[in-house]
């Protein structure tokens, strides 16, 4: 999967036809501010419209703007126009676009992320809260969520040696879903409580080969934005991969959260 930027797309026309083939009136509406070319009169100069993509195929989609349905300057960034096809649907599609998002709003500087919706219970999932109700452009009544942007500390973590057991070896499958074979190790901290209460889990990089126990050292934390835990990155050979390569190796399941990578 890929988040391509639309206005930088090599065939813009293509993911403008995939847009069009929802069936949500909101992508109706969006696809006519971009054939019309009023899309950034509307939403803002700087505005982007995200497209998380699969080879060819849209997936899902949102917006990064300066500014949304709330008619209220002095909030921004937004996200909005989002939205999850079908086929994609049940897979948490719309948090990895979210977790892009939460980068660039962090990139800009901007200490949340605001949402304007009618669904309840959906954005909770992605570490969104409900912030109040407030009137829309149009003079309906609209709930407004925000994600607040976070930057954490974990140079105590960083750079120690760990020892721990591996009860997911590489190449074995997930307890809970049969479908999800590990193609790294995967394991815990001997000793040391994690926020879920138990066992600190760490992902394993430098060999390939199953292991049962290891030593490391901690590269890198993956936090997750929308879940009560961390996961360690560890080194067992004492390389350090850049973090396209980590994002890249721990994917196959946090593919399924919203998460930032510290190293």
């Amino acid at each position: 999967m890929k988040i391509l930027n639309y206005f930088d797309s090599e065939c813009p026309e293509h993911w403008l036809r995939q847009i069009g083939r929802s069936d949500w009136s909101a992508a109706r509406l969006l696809e006519r501010l971009l054939r019309g070319g009023t899309f950034r009169s509307r939403m803002g100069e700087t505005s982007r419209l995200l497209l998380l993509t699969e080879g060819d195929s849209l997936l899902a989609f949102c917006t990064y703007a300066e500014r949304d349905e709330i008619p209220d300057p002095a909030l921004k960034p937004w996200c909005g126009f989002v939205y999850t096809y079908p086929e994609a649907c049940g897979k948490r599609r719309a948090g990895k676009l979210l977790e892009h998002v939460y980068a660039l709003a962090k990139a800009d500087g901007y200490p949340c992320v605001y949402i304007s919706t009618n669904e309840v219970g959906l954005y909770e999932k992605y570490g969104c809260t409900f912030w109040k109700h407030m009137a829309t452009d149009s003079g309906e009544r609209s709930r407004v969520y925000r994600l607040p942007i976070e930057t954490r500390d974990y140079g105590g973590i960083i750079g120690q040696r760990v020892s721990g057991t591996v009860d997911r070896p590489m190449g074995s499958a997930h307890p809970d879903r049969a479908d999800m074979i590990y193609p790294i190790n995967y394991g815990y901290v001997d000793g040391l409580m994690a926020g879920d209460g138990e066992e600190q889990d760490v992902y394993l990089l430098g060999t390939d080969r199953p292991l049962r126990r290891f030593t490391g050292e901690v590269i890198g934390v993956l936090h997750r934005l929308n879940d009560c835990e961390d996961k360690w990155i560890v080194s067992v050979d004492g390389s350090r991969p850049p973090r396209e390569e980590i994002l890249e190796a721990i994917a196959f399941q946090e593919q399924y959260y919203m998460g930032e990578l510290y190293t």
